[in-house]
């Protein structure tokens, strides 16, 4: 609903008006002089203004220089009797959105309203995505010294740099990395280095994403499409026009949605839902997953085609176990940044932190390094952050190989086969779940199509709670 003020001297067209906006759910008041209109605009601030240009006494030119003055952002439409191209020419430079000549098709004017509403909402969405992401870029920072983030490093700053086409497009980037090694921050520092960095950068998580709204999230809605639908609204892709749309565990998305997506990469135009017009996009397309693409094209989850469009471009990040000297670099980054968040004393890292850091496994990556050096400058005492803060005493026992070739965890002499180590996981997340596999599934820092094919690999029924019925592992 919006609030609209009708600025017309021909009281009865003004009460038409504004009855017929009514019944379409918007909040309309009058006025039949360009003074009373101002008044109101000055203490109401409607969102749009239908303005005739014949005010009698005040051009209706003269208020619309008055309301933009007042807020650029009170969207203006102009209506006249005495239409001319001079006159609209005139009225678009002083800032109007759109024209419309009398006598008034009501039908064709609440269609007019409607669009321009529309595109008030995407420039406010625009903007604040555009504050929203100027604010975190203004504070990124990729840390990171160790050959393999140097040359993962190199790629990205190559990437960044390509020119557009001709067409003004870029081409497609996947970021491949396990959970917490950083994509999103890739996904960043490529948008801020390159030609789109002006625009909107959209972050799209799939696996936030309801199964039942994600189509309208991604490609947007028309009013009336579906039962909730009661005004139009532009997905998000369209709303990362110009920009960059960063796709976060993309493998996360159903085969249909795949399927959709795909035709808006190949096409640069998207369809919303219960729409039949074609809206061109261009956007850098930025996907990210932690999952193994091939085989879960293998297994038939993943679109071949979309696999191929997405991967023109690759980026592999190395997990924080493989970058050495970057962990205590890292650790050291974090505790500077968060002591001067929370205005904490400065501390520094124990000598046995800096042992331990590099010997733990960081099943996280930098998401959990960074958590947990937060935790400490919160909950710590003393100077020193010692692996007792960290949580880190106990140290996990480390990956080797098998008389068998096959990966054992544990010590030589008496360490376990991988596979024995994940079935034993998998059953304890879903005792603790309840048999809930969703919930298991988050507690394991996967997702739930991954922990049901490992449950099947391995031949896992969900537990059975005598005070719960029955769980469908499905």
């Amino acid at each position: 609903m919006a609030k609209i003020l009708i600025v017309e001297d021909e009281a009865i067209l003004a009460k038409s008006i504004a009855r017929s906006l009514n019944r379409t759910g918007h909040d309309c008041q009058t006025a039949d002089s360009g003074d009373t209109g101002l008044g109101i605009a000055r203490q109401e601030r409607p969102d749009l203004i239908l303005l005739d240009i014949r005010l009698g006494p005040v051009d209706g030119l003269g208020v619309l220089k008055e309301i933009q003055e007042l807020d650029p952002g009170i969207v203006v439409i102009m209506m006249t009797a005495f239409g001319s191209v001079e006159t609209a020419v005139e009225a678009m430079k002083l800032g109007a959105s759109d024209y419309i000549q009398k006598p008034l098709d009501l039908d064709e004017l609440k269609l007019i309203v409607e669009r321009t509403l529309e595109g008030r909402q995407l420039r406010q969405r625009l903007s604040y995505y555009q504050r929203r992401e100027m604010e975190a870029i203004g504070g990124l920072e990729i840390v990171g010294q160790c050959p393999a983030m140097q040359e993962t490093m190199k790629v990205a700053k190559r990437i960044a740099q390509i020119e557009p086409g001709e067409d003004g497009d870029l081409p497609t980037v996947l970021l491949l990395g396990e959970t917490g090694s950083g994509k999103d921050l890739f996904a960043r520092f490529l948008h801020s280095q390159s030609r789109v960095a002006g625009g909107p950068f959209v972050e799209v998580d799939c696996t936030s994403l309801p199964r039942d709204l994600v189509e309208s999230e991604l490609f947007g809605h028309e009013r009336g499409a579906f039962t909730d639908a009661a005004s139009a609204k532009p997905g998000l892709i369209e709303v990362a026009d110009g920009g960059t749309l960063f796709l976060n565990e993309i493998g996360e998305l159903s085969l249909g949605v795949q399927a959709k997506l795909l035709k808006v990469l190949e096409s640069k135009q998207v369809r919303r839902l219960g729409s039949v017009r074609e809206r061109r996009v261009s956007a850098r397309i930025i996907a990210a997953t932690n999952r193994n693409l091939d085989r879960a094209i293998r297994e038939g989850k993943f679109r071949q085609d979309l696999f191929f469009r997405l991967k023109v471009l690759t980026i592999h990040i190395p997990p924080l176990r493989e970058r050495g000297e970057d962990i205590t670099l890292l650790a050291e980054h974090f505790l500077k940044k968060f002591s001067r968040r929370y205005s904490t004393r400065p501390r520094r890292l124990s000598v046995a932190t800096l042992q331990t850091l590099p010997r733990y496994h960081w099943p996280g990556n930098i998401r959990e390094l960074a958590h947990l050096i937060e935790r400490a400058v919160l909950l710590s005492e003393g100077d020193e952050i010692t692996p007792d803060h960290l949580g880190l005493d106990a140290i996990p026992p480390r990956l080797h190989v098998g008389d068998e070739g096959d990966l054992r965890v544990g010590l030589p002499e008496q360490g376990i086969r991988l596979a024995e180590l994940e079935r034993q996981l998998i059953q304890d997340a879903l005792t603790l779940a309840r048999g809930n596999v969703t919930e298991a599934a988050r507690k394991l820092g996967i997702g739930r199509e991954a922990l049901r094919y490992r449950m099947q690999k391995h031949a896992i029924p969900p537990p059975r709670n005598p005070d719960l019925p029955p769980q469908d592992p499905s």
